[in-house]
């Protein structure tokens, strides 16, 4: 049963994103995931090269995998003192030998 889902995100500098839509799972976990990969998919990076330079691309795309690496640490056991992007990396690593 679907049921009608907001979550707003509050950060320090007041700005904030909310999330509203039919979610399936209580808590809006899809929602959330839905609104997440929608957001990739529509990253375009033309127009910040002009303010911010051309490793813009580069430096969102490492916050983004850093987050992604904490978010995986949190849900299950990885080695003490792994970086976030290692946690990724040897993620990707396991699923993809599984896979084999």
């Amino acid at each position: 049963m679907k049921e009608r889902t907001k979550m707003n995100f509050n950060y320090a500098d007041d700005n904030e994103i909310v999330v509203e839509g039919n979610s399936e799972i209580f808590g809006g976990v899809d929602l959330q995931i839905h609104a997440i990969t929608a957001m990739l998919e529509n990253l375009d990076f033309k127009f910040a090269y002009d303010h911010a330079g051309h490793d813009y691309a580069d430096n969102a795309f490492l916050k983004i995998l850093d987050s992604l690496g904490s978010a995986i640490k949190a849900e299950g056991p990885y080695p003490e003192g792994m970086s976030n992007l290692e946690a990724v990396q040897y993620y990707l690593k396991f699923t993809l030998d599984q896979e084999n």
